[in-house]
């Protein structure tokens, strides 16, 4: 079976690590209707990075100045795949054949579901690249 990557924005929102603060986050997200999409927080000794795909950048954008938080945003690329062993695997060997590198991914399913949803980050120079890939993937094993 072959599938397709998409486009979205990401938002990387820069977090003190304390108790409560992604919640802040969600909150001011949720007061506007906006829906979180895909989600990994990465932390450090005192400071966290949220990365998040939402339903809509632009309005999560603005709900985070009002909020005063920082964030950056990025192109990122998703991509729906079956949830059989090798899917990711069969992924990266599709990008690197075409001599693009992953910066990072992040997927998640959910147990005994059958399908995994991933973000991956590539160079802006190769978002186009993976577009154009038909990601064909073994659905049985």
């Amino acid at each position: 079976m072959s599938f397709k990557a998409v486009r979205h924005e990401q938002i990387s929102v820069f977090l003190e690590n304390r108790a409560g603060v992604i919640a802040e986050v969600c909150n001011a997200l949720t007061d506007q209707r906006i829906n979180i999409e895909a989600l990994t927080v990465l932390d450090t000794f005192d400071i966290a990075t949220m990365r998040m795909v939402v339903d809509e950048a632009d309005l999560a954008k603005e709900a985070l100045r009002t909020a005063g938080a920082a964030y950056v945003s990025v192109p990122v690329l998703g991509i729906r795949l079956p949830n059989v062993p090798g899917s990711l695997g069969a992924v990266g060997n599709h990008i690197a054949q075409a001599g693009v590198n992953i910066e990072y991914l992040y997927a998640s399913s959910i147990p005994g579901g059958d399908t995994i949803y991933a973000i991956l980050r590539v160079g802006d120079a190769d978002i186009d690249k993976v577009l154009d890939i038909d990601f064909d993937i073994e659905t049985t094993h």
